[in-house]
This record gives structure tokens, sequence and C-alpha cells, in this order.
């Protein structure tokens, strides 16, 4: 079996993706979105093809007392919480459509049909309107699944620019699997928005996860960061974009400082297809290397179907 190349001619050649740093407006969603909405604006301008936000970009990311005493979503975080696509994402769609660029941002995703469920989730929007939309797996305990609800999915967006994969910030760091496997699946651009705090070297350890998870892949990845304060400390930005370089390895194509900040990346795909023609590993893993693909996947349903 033979999956697509890195650079099929189907999608362009050269895309220019772009990065967030940016820090949403707290328990207030308009004046978020129309921040959100500004730095579309700007990214257009300068070219950009895509422009990533972070992890629950139009939304609070603070801990709360309420959902925390239930260990649920609290009325406020139901009620303020949207379905996808929604109001929000069809102003994103406006835009979009009227620049001609893609849209990835995270927010706080309402299914109509389970009442009483949040999502941490991304939407993805094209020119075309809004594509769909992603749910973090990886939820961080207690903090987070007090509030969510962990998806159940992992798909692929198809898109002008090429498949795109999305993981979210835990899923990212310490889910390579996911990787492996939206790349397997045909992606050629890995999108992470994160919601990493101000920890020691969480910048750098920001930048190092983007461009591993790149290169074991032979992809890009973009990563979008929040900033500014949370609760006691702050977000830490360093928003990231990177690849591998042929011949050598992964390389920075744009990084993001401490504070709001769009960083802007053009992504060559024939220069990316260069390791492809040394090493097709996604042709192999699902051609002669089959057995070893379908080995992974009886050691992950083992461990899956093991009791407790």
């Amino acid at each position: 079996m033979t999956t697509h190349r890195i650079d099929d001619p189907a999608y362009p050649g050269l895309v220019t993706v772009s990065c967030a740093n940016f820090a949403s407006v707290p328990r207030d969603k308009a004046a978020s979105l129309a921040k959100l909405l500004g730095v579309v604006r700007s990214a257009a301008r300068q070219g950009c093809d895509l422009v990533v936000f972070p992890e629950l970009a139009i939304d609070d990311w603070e801990d709360c007392a309420d959902c925390a005493r239930a260990h649920r979503p609290c009325a406020w975080h139901l009620a303020q919480a949207e379905t996808g696509p929604g109001p929000s994402s069809d102003a994103v769609a406006k835009v979009a459509r009227e620049l001609g660029i893609h849209v990835i941002y995270g927010f706080e995703e309402r299914d109509p049909d389970e009442p009483g469920i949040l999502y941490n989730a991304a939407a993805v929007v094209t020119p075309d309107g809004f594509l769909g939309t992603y749910r973090k797996l990886h939820l961080g305990i207690p903090l987070e699944t007090d509030r969510f609800t962990p998806g159940c999915a992992l798909p692929v967006f198809e898109t002008r620019l090429g498949p795109i994969g999305i993981q979210i910030c835990y899923d990212f760091y310490c889910g390579p699997e996911l990787s492996r496997l939206l790349c397997l699946k045909g992606a050629r651009l890995l999108v992470n928005p994160t919601g990493r705090s101000a920890l020691p070297r969480a910048s750098e350890n920001l930048m190092h996860a983007t461009l591993v998870r790149a290169q074991e892949n032979l992809v890009y990845a973009a990563s979008a960061n929040r900033v500014g304060p949370y609760g006691q400390s702050s977000w830490a930005g360093g928003s990231v974009i990177g690849g591998p370089a042929f011949p050598g390895f992964g390389q920075v194509r744009a990084r993001a400082g401490e504070g709001e900040e769009l960083v802007v990346a053009p992504l060559s795909f024939s220069q990316l297809a260069a390791w492809y023609d040394w090493l097709p590993w996604r042709d192999w893993r699902l051609g002669p290397q089959r057995p070893i693909t379908a080995l992974v996947a009886r050691e992950f349903e083992a461990l899956a179907s093991k009791p407790r």
C-alpha cells in the first residue's frame, strides 16, 4: 500500500503557517473573540494560509471552584459553552471566507445531544466554512476532568492545505502514539493548541517537543500557547513552528517570546519530501512493515483490555 507523498501535487507546495501567543479576556467571550478575529486579519495581511490559536483561546482557562466542588461543569461554564458549529465559529468562518485563510482555535464545546457535558475542543475553520472539531483525549487530573469529558475520535482534517492532525496540549506532549497514528492516516502538519504555564524551562520544553514530534514523523508541527496571567503564575508563551530540514534534523522556523505575538513561517513540502525520498517510513509501515503495525496494534489492545 502506498500513501500519498508529503508533497502531493493536489496540495500547495508552500504553506505559510502562523501561531498566536494569545491572551483571552477573562470571562468575556465576546471580547476574546474580537481579539482573535483581529489576529486572524493580521495573519491574512502577512500572507498566512493558516493561523493557529491556543487551547481554549476564546474561553477562560482557570481553576473553577464550582466545577471542582461538583466534579462536573458548573452552570456558568455550561451556559457560555458553544456547539460546533456555533456563533463563534460562524463569526470566524465569515472572516476566513472573506480573507481566504484557515483558522484553528480552542474552545469549550457543548454537544446538543449530551446536555451537561463539555469538551476541551479545537475548531477547524476554512475559507469554505466550519470543517469540524477535535476533542481532547488526554485530560489533566483533576483540573480538566472536573469540567471536561474526553473525546473519542482521532480525525485527520482534509483541507485545501493538505491533511492536518490536531492534538491538544497533554495529547501532544505525552501521546506520541497519537502523532504517529495521525501521520500514518496522512497528516502532513501536526497542530498543537496548548495551554502551558510558566514552569521552569516550559518554553524550551514546548520547542523541543514540537521539534521531536515533527522529526519522528517527518512532518511539520505548530504549537500555539497562551500568554498572560494564570492564577498566581502566568502562561509561558513560546509558540513555535518547526520541522525537519533535510539533510539535517529538526529546525525552528519561527518562535515567539513571552508576550502577545504572531509568529509566521513558510513551510516547503518539496523540501520535506527530500526526507521521504530517503526514508519513506509511512509507505514501509503500511506496506512491507505492516506486520509491525499489526503487532503494535495487538500490544495496545492487550494493554487496553487488561483488568486494572
